[in-house]
This record gives structure tokens, sequence and C-alpha cells, in this order.
């Protein structure tokens, strides 16, 4: 039976803005939130408002609350203490990494083409932070899988296509996995990390100059890339 819509509660709001802030990399790891009084004024609701929405990113893995400490973003070794329902589903049927980048291939390579035609200023300037922070590390040697994914996430929200994002939203977890239990091993000891940079920084062009075809071929060059290298394993 057909039941009128209802309004999202403002927790729930609230809750949505700080995670889509950690998948976009605008909140690392590590970091602090504000204070649930300054959220509160912030959002102009009272603190049981945003507590119930701390609790939500809590039950999500995506922040642990430290009492009369904080709340502060999970750090890459810790993103697994609960697992997501979908990851749950994978896990069980033994998922391989290269069946997640064949899937990868066909929804990134599309949603690179639709960000070169829809991006606005403001998620071209949370691409090239992104990027900024993957070169930051890569000159170091280091690698951030969070960087690493955030960019991949800024891409499917100025894919500005719902399903585009909320599937990638649900892959968000997933890439975490994979990339901790194979893909950041792989890089490492092919001492590839300046060459993913390239491709990502190519992508990222691609989008600015709003050249739909070469962001899509980008996006297939990368993944392939990835892929090629792991069934080589």
């Amino acid at each position: 039976m057909l039941k009128p819509f209802k309004h999202k509660k403002i927790s729930d709001q609230i809750y949505e803005q700080i995670r889509d802030m950690i998948y976009r990399g605008e909140y690392a790891p590590g970091q602090r939130l504000m204070s649930e009084r300054d959220l509160a004024a912030l959002f102009g609701v009272g603190r049981p408002t945003v507590r119930e929405a701390i609790q939500k990113l809590v039950e999500q893995g995506l922040i642990e609350s430290k009492r009369g400490v904080g709340a502060f973003v999970l750090d890459e070794s810790a993103r697994f203490r609960k697992l997501s329902p979908f990851l749950q589903v994978l896990t069980k049927e033994n998922f391989s990494v290269v069946e997640f980048l064949e899937v990868r291939m066909a929804l990134e390579a599309k949603g690179a083409e639709l960000a070169a035609k829809r991006a606005t200023d403001e998620d071209i300037v949370l691409i090239e932070n992104s990027l900024e922070r993957m070169r930051s590390d890569s000159e170091k040697g280091t690698m951030s899988m969070g960087d690493d994914i955030a960019f991949h996430m800024n891409i499917a929200y100025a894919s500005r296509n719902t399903v585009q994002i909320h599937l990638m939203k649900n892959l968000y977890d997933v890439q975490y996995y994979a990339m901790e239990k194979a893909y950041a091993d792989l890089l490492k000891s092919l001492n590839i990390d300046m060459m993913v940079f390239h491709q990502h920084r190519k992508i990222a062009q691609a989008i600015k100059r709003r050249d739909p075809e070469q962001a899509r071929l980008y996006m297939e060059e990368h993944i392939g890339s990835v892929l090629h290298n792991v069934m080589q394993r």
C-alpha cells in the first residue's frame, strides 16, 4: 500500500553530511570531529539530535567516540571492527580482487564520464584536493588508502547520478577491505605509486577540461592497469 512521504529526521541529515565529508576526504583518518556542542550550534539543533547522528556514524564503523575526549574518524587499520552488511555477504562468498576490479571498471568509467559533464566548481576543488594529498603521499613513498578512495568517491559525487553515488557508497567499505587485503600490498611490491598518481591526475584533468570521452578512457586505463597487475600475480 502506498504511504505518504516522510521527511528525513534531522539527526539522519546530520549523519549523512558528516558521512559524506568522511567519504570525500574532508575529514581525515584520526581527525577529531567538532564537539557535540559546536555541532549543535552549527546545525541549530539540540545536543541529543547530534548525539544520535554521532551514534549512527559509530555503528557504521566510520568514527569512534571517546568519552570525555570527543569523536574521531577511524583510521585505516580500524575500519573493519564492524563489517557492513554488504561486505559481510561478499566475504562469505570469498570474492576476489579481480572480480571487484571488473565491477569497478564498468561503474567508475561511466562515473568519470558523467563527472566531466556535470561536475560543479566545488566538485573539482574536492577532486583536486584529494589528488594533491595523493601526490604528497607518493613523493614520500607512502600510500594512503583513504586519499585514493576519496579521489574516486569525489568523482562519484561529481557524476550527480543518485544511483551511481549510492552504489559507490555501498562499495566504500569493500574498497577499503580489498585494498587492505591485497591491493595495497600489490602496489607497494611493484613500486608503482607514482604511476598510479599520474593516472589519477590524467583523470582529474580530463574532468576539469569537461572532456567526458577522455575521462572515461583514462579511468578505464587506470583500473585496467591495476587489474592486469593483479591477474599477473
